[in-house]
């Protein structure tokens, strides 16, 4: 293979399949826990609600590891490699109730420390939260498998015409855009009479979604069925 200041070029016909990276966001009790199951196994579910081993329970091939601290998930990101399974599958599920947890500990130990009055979180707060949420992605994004994050979602209405405006992920801000810089897939969990549906276009521009592959619409809530339509 010829090189360019010894940086490997590859045709784009040549390019491997890789795993991907996801973001699946919807309301409470809306299935985002039990969509997991759907994900290529070994799966290992990251559990920060505490309720997926009640919803997985039984499942073939799926593990869960419970965290409770940032504490935590850095032990488990860092002896991820040396477990006898390879997963080819990892979930982060309630990374938004982890983040809004993950603040509040930042907050009480500054106010502790002395360094914080009050309990509104400043730019150094802030700051602190974002850098840990992005050690956090990068760390999972290490891994040699297809990475999802599950979050709650946050509507925006029109206080007086009760129209929806906007749909995103319940995030703050710079966590939001430090997951869309690396997700491949950004998608939105709806149960319309019962049918679950995913969302990756929308076409008033209200719900925050994204594919890179292009070929993704309003898809059946199944990993199996939309990792074929990108792969495909």
């Amino acid at each position: 293979m010829k090189t360019l200041l010894e940086v490997p070029i590859k045709k784009a016909t040549e390019l491997p399949q890789r795993k991907l990276r996801i973001l699946i966001y919807g309301e409470p009790g809306v299935g985002k826990t039990t969509l997991l199951s759907t994900l290529p196994k070994p799966t290992l579910v990251i559990d920060f609600e505490a309720g997926a081993d009640i919803r997985l329970r039984g499942e073939e091939d799926l593990y869960i590891a419970e965290v409770s601290s940032r504490e935590d998930l850095k032990k488990l990101l860092s002896s991820i490699s040396q477990y006898p399974v390879k997963f080819e599958s990892i979930a982060f599920d309630g990374f938004s109730i982890f983040i809004d947890r993950l603040l509040k500990d930042i907050v009480e130990k500054r106010k502790k420390a002395g360094k914080l009055k009050g309990d509104n979180p400043g730019f150094y707060e802030w700051g602190l939260l974002s850098a840990y949420a992005r050690e956090i992605v990068l760390g999972l994004l290490k891994t040699d498998a297809h990475v999802v994050f599950t979050a709650l979602s946050k509507t925006k209405v029109d206080a007086e015409t009760g129209e929806v405006k906007e749909i995103r992920p319940d995030l703050p801000k710079s966590v939001r855009r430090t997951l869309r810089a690396v997700m491949d897939l950004e998608g939105y969990l709806v149960d319309h009479e019962g049918v679950r549906k995913i969302v990756f276009q929308s076409k008033k521009g209200i719900a925050e979604v994204k594919d890179r592959s292009g070929k993704l619409s309003v898809e059946p809530a199944n990993f199996k069925v939309i990792l074929e339509k990108v792969n495909g």
